[in-house]
């Protein structure tokens, strides 16, 4: 019996432990979160690097330390920071080619961060806009005209959207 309650304990409590830390993490997300949103960007900044010392960030707090760099203008840490994302999400690829374009910085382009930001190109205008400032001096005739109707799809789509939310009221 004292074996069975001594395995259990050992295979029970690295288990409760593990299941402690995550909504630790998940506390910790939301006052940072709160704090961003509350513009305390420079607080949410070193808490960030704390944590960033201390451990991996998780997905969330990735993306909010790039929302912050981004929104200080931090742009050659948030650029070192760029290099060391492994999951860009569409508002992070935007945000970094708005960063590219806002900031002084010679910056190069990933063939593989274009690649990200094309596939966006169907579903933001942003990117469409965004896409066509990076390639300004490339884009051809056949190009302005499948922007030119990209740009008629998304007019449709508003137009929809607007006729929805009138026939609401």
């Amino acid at each position: 019996m004292n074996q069975k309650c001594i395995v259990f304990c050992l295979l029970f409590f690295p288990f409760l432990h593990c299941s402690r830390s995550n909504p630790t993490h998940a506390n910790d997300f939301k006052i940072l979160s709160d704090a961003f949103h509350a513009g305390h960007l420079t607080v949410v900044r070193s808490r960030l690097v704390e944590i960033k010392n201390d451990r991996d960030l998780t997905k969330e707090e990735v993306a909010l330390y790039a929302k912050t760099l981004f929104y200080l203008g931090e742009w050659k840490e948030f650029f070192a920071h760029w290099a060391g994302v492994s999951h860009k999400t569409p508002e992070l690829i935007l945000l970094y080619f708005k960063a590219v374009f806002v900031s002084s910085l010679p910056v190069i382009v990933s063939a593989e961060d274009e690649s990200k930001l094309i596939e966006l190109l169907s579903v933001s205008p942003e990117a469409c806009l965004l896409y066509l400032k990076l390639n300004q001096s490339k884009w051809q005739g056949k190009q302005r005209k499948l922007f030119l109707a990209q740009w008629k799809q998304f007019q449709t789509q508003v137009d929809r959207l607007q006729k929805q939310l009138g026939e609401i009221k």
